[in-house]
C-alpha cells in the first residue's frame, strides 16, 4: 500500500507541478472591469453649466479669521460660515458643495475657436468642496469641510450636494489606430480639459461638445481622434490624409448641452479640439 501511496503522490505532483507552470505563463484573467474615476477626480471634475448656478446660498467667511483677511482660505477640516439669501435654504447636517466659476481657468486659449465653443455650451465651473452643515444660529449657518478640491474663498457659491456615481468600463486592448471614421455614429469633440492643460494624456478630465440632448449618457465610452491637416506633397497640389485614432474616454457625467469625461488610455498626447467618435 506503501508503494502505491508514494506512486500516487509522485503522479499528483507531477501533475501539480504541470498545473502550476501552465497558470504562470497562462494566469487566470482578473475582473477588467473596473471604476472610470476615484473619488478625488469625480468629486473635483468640475463642469459646464448651461444657465448661470443660482447664489442662494454663499460663503461669507470661517472660524479662526478675526481679520477678516480677503485671502484667507479654508480647507478640510475647517468650520465656513454660510448665509442664505432669498431661495435658500440651510437644514442641520445637510450637504451642499461648494463651486465658483472656472472663467479664469481658460483665458490661455488651446486652439482657434475655443472660446466660442464653451461659450456656446454654458458657463464653466469647478468643484471646490463639500461641506456639511453642523450648526444653525440666528446670525447664519456654521459647516464643516469634509473634503476639499482646492481653497474656499469667502463669496464662493453654496449649491446642494448631489453625488455623482462613478460609473464602471471594461479594460480592452488599444484600438486600431487608423479605424475609418463612421459617420453614422456620435461625433464630438474635447473642448477643454479640467485644468486647461496644453496636452493631455490618460486620468485627465476633459469637458466633451455632446450631452444629454446629444444622447450621451454616463459610462458611455469614446474613442478620441487626431485629424490633421491635408498633407503637402512637394507640388501645388495636398493630399489629405487619415485621421489617427489617439485614446479613449468614458463619460462620468452628463449635462445638457456637455459632458465630462475621464481619459481612461492615451496612445499619444491629446489635446483640446481633438474629436471624439462614439464606439
Amino acid at each position: 500500500m506503501s508503494r502505491i501511496a508514494f506512486t500516487a503522490g509522485l503522479v499528483f505532483l507531477a501533475a501539480s507541478t504541470v498545473i502550476a507552470q501552465d497558470q504562470a505563463q497562462n494566469p487566470p484573467a482578473a475582473s477588467s472591469t473596473i471604476p472610470a474615476a476615484v473619488r478625488n477626480q469625480s468629486e473635483c471634475s468640475g463642469w459646464i453649466a448651461e444657465h448661470p448656478v443660482p447664489r442662494d446660498i454663499i460663503v461669507v467667511g470661517g472660524a479662526d479669521d478675526d481679520a477678516h483677511s480677503l485671502v484667507r482660505q479654508f480647507v478640510e477640516g475647517d468650520s465656513i460660515y454660510i448665509s442664505a439669501h432669498e431661495g435658500g435654504n440651510i437644514a442641520m447636517g445637510s450637504e451642499f458643495r461648494v463651486v465658483r466659476p472656472a472663467k479664469e481657468l481658460f483665458l490661455t486659449r488651446r486652439y482657434q475657436g475655443q472660446y466660442w465653443d464653451l461659450h456656446k455650451l454654458g458657463k464653466p465651473y469647478e468643484d471646490v468642496a463639500i461641506i456639511r452643515v453642523t450648526h444653525l444660529n440666528p446670525e447664519g449657518a456654521v459647516a464643516r469641510v469634509t473634503f476639499s478640491c482646492g481653497s474656499i474663498f469667502p463669496g464662493d457659491t453654496v449649491v446642494p450636494f448631489q453625488a455623482r456615481p462613478v460609473p464602471q468600463f471594461t479594460v480592452t486592448p488599444p484600438l486600431d489606430h487608423f479605424t475609418p471614421l463612421n459617420k453614422n455614429r456620435q461625433h464630438g469633440r474635447i473642448v477643454a480639459s479640467r485644468n486647461n492643460h496644453g496636452f493631455l494624456g490618460e486620468q485627465t478630465v476633459v469637458y466633451l461638445n455632446l450631452g444629454g440632448g446629444d444622447g450621451a449618457k454616463p459610462g458611455q465610452r469614446f474613442r478620441i481622434y487626431k485629424v490633421l491637416p491635408s498633407h503637402p506633397t512637394g507640388s501645388l497640389t495636398k493630399m489629405p490624409v487619415p485621421p489617427e485614432t489617439i485614446g479613449e474616454a468614458v463619460v462620468l457625467s452628463v449635462q445638457e448641452k456637455s459632458c465630462v469625461a475621464m481619459v481612461v488610455a492615451s496612445y499619444r498626447e491629446i489635446s483640446a479640439g481633438d474629436f471624439v467618435e462614439a464606439e
